[in-house]
């Protein structure tokens, strides 16, 4: 009693606004807040509890940044790929009641589906799992070059798709595509005999009590909704709304809208076992033996780590739950531009101060701490600072920094970042294809055909370098 007493009393005292809550005696909370304080540009919300306490709530930066409209704590956000959660908790609730089992074949329920090798091959587990082999409509030509108007139910994605060849053969590699949980979509309508979106706010929404939750029409009006944006591939240092570089309405596979305290209320639902029983809750938050994807749920940390949860991110749009089993913290993460503008940087450094450092972490601050030196005080700086570490560095990461570089309009910078990125990856064909990039944007066309051409000596099969030859040949 006097324990519930003492965290009344601090809970009052440091809840002085609707804005921020931090309980004064937890130091991860104090630390995690003073890093995202000191993080420049970040826009979103953070939510962070600890024993089902909420210990951090805090928003940052702009809804609506022509307006200058601050977000707050009731800002909804775009979650991207985390309605992959809620389909993967709907298909396991009709598993419970006995309506299909992850061994159905999609066939079952899509009889007229026109792939005959999806149609009896590919099960129900399969697409949870991202191993069916089905087509990425998302990133086809069909889908970006369409008017995304087109495609506001689950349905009208469907010839996007099923006319399209197998990537690979059923459960033969993992490969994450959104085409996999529109068809897990579509297996619930066909089960529960009605609309997706009735679905899930029935049986997940209602029940974890998600009042500002949903698969909005993203060009109808959504209230108090952040805008997305990404850095402008049009204007130099800008930033662009992303209207038309998603879709138009949320599906089963992401791209609703939620707020910090309504995702909070789905983790608690689904640990508490109030969505599943706590065999198939069990089920779900299983680790798989290999990989960190499971039955629609990622797992961060080392192996066994007890981290799990579900990530979203697009153009503008990074979006988190985590539920840090073994420490009993739960995270929510929200914001409304790149990942690369503070949601990685948030994301780890959560993850570290909770749970500890990974080699994975190590990695990604170092290379963090690389590109700052090389970018405040030049790539020699840059090149000492990689001499004397015995750590690896984050291609991925690297290189990314060096298109942002590219973005910002800063070729010079960019060209330094893929020339480390060179140096540490002396064989890798997208390392010069990169710095050919730069090169031509800063109008060194020369060493544009030099890297180009190494490029294209280390993957013969790379398209974009011959077509760039082509052009700067000319």
């Amino acid at each position: 009693m006097k324990k519930c007493i003492q965290l009344l009393v601090v809970t009052i005292i440091f809840s002085c606004t609707n804005n921020k809550t931090v309980y004064s005696q937890d130091t991860e909370a104090r630390e995690i807040v003073t890093y995202l304080d000191s993080l420049e540009g970040f826009s979103g919300v953070v939510l962070i509890a600890k024993n089902d306490h909420i210990l951090l709530q805090k928003s940052y930066g702009f809804a609506h940044l022509g307006h200058k409209v601050k977000n707050n704590i009731d800002t909804k956000f775009s979650y991207a790929s985390i309605g992959k959660s809620f389909t993967a908790v709907a298909i396991f609730q009709l598993i419970q009641d006995g309506k299909l089992s992850l061994d159905d074949p999609i066939g079952k329920f899509l009889p007229n589906y026109p792939n005959k090798i999806a149609r009896d091959s590919i099960t129900v587990r399969l697409l949870l799992m991202h191993r069916s082999g089905l087509p990425d409509y998302f990133y086809s030509d069909k889908f970006l070059k369409t008017s995304k108007e087109k495609f506001r139910t689950i349905e009208s994605l469907s010839n996007l798709y099923e006319d399209e060849p197998l990537e690979f053969k059923p459960n033969e590699e993992f490969s994450y595509r959104n085409t996999n949980y529109i068809v897990l979509g579509r297996i619930i309508e066909t089960v529960s005999k009605i609309p997706y979106e009735d679905y899930i706010k029935k049986h997940i929404f209602s029940k974890a009590e998600m009042q500002n939750t949903g698969n909005f029409d993203v060009d109808h009006i959504i209230e108090n909704e952040a805008e997305n944006y990404t850095l402008s591939d049009v204007y130099p240092n800008e930033l662009q709304k992303t209207f038309f570089m998603s879709a138009v309405k949320g599906s089963s596979a992401g791209g609703g809208y939620t707020t910090v305290h309504d995702l909070y209320k789905f983790a608690l639902a689904f640990k508490n076992n109030k969505l599943l029983n706590k065999e198939y809750t069990n089920f779900m938050k299983k680790e798989p033996e290999n990989g960190s994807y499971g039955y629609g749920m990622q797992f961060a940390g080392a192996k066994g780590s007890g981290i799990y949860g579900h990530s979203g991110g697009h153009f503008g749009v990074g979006a988190e739950w985590r539920i840090f089993e073994k420490q009993n913290y739960t995270v929510i993460l929200l914001t409304n531009k790149d990942l690369e503008q503070g949601f990685l940087d948030a994301r780890f450094f959560i993850e570290k101060t909770i749970a500890g450092p990974t080699s994975k972490l190590d990695t990604y601050f170092y290379t963090k701490k690389v590109i700052n030196t090389c970018l405040n005080k030049g790539i020699e700086e840059a090149k000492i600072v990689i001499k004397e570490s015995k750590l690896e560095l984050s291609e991925v990461d690297l290189n990314a920094k060096g298109y942002e570089m590219i973005k910002r309009g800063f070729y010079k910078k960019a060209i330094d970042l893929f020339s480390l990125e060179i140096l540490s990856f002396p064989k890798s064909y997208e390392a010069y294809d990169s710095l050919g990039e730069a090169y031509m944007m800063d109008g060194h066309l020369k060493k544009a055909i030099e890297n180009y051409k190494k490029s294209l000596e280390l993957n013969t099969e790379n398209t974009n370098a011959k077509e760039k030859l082509k052009e700067l040949l000319k």
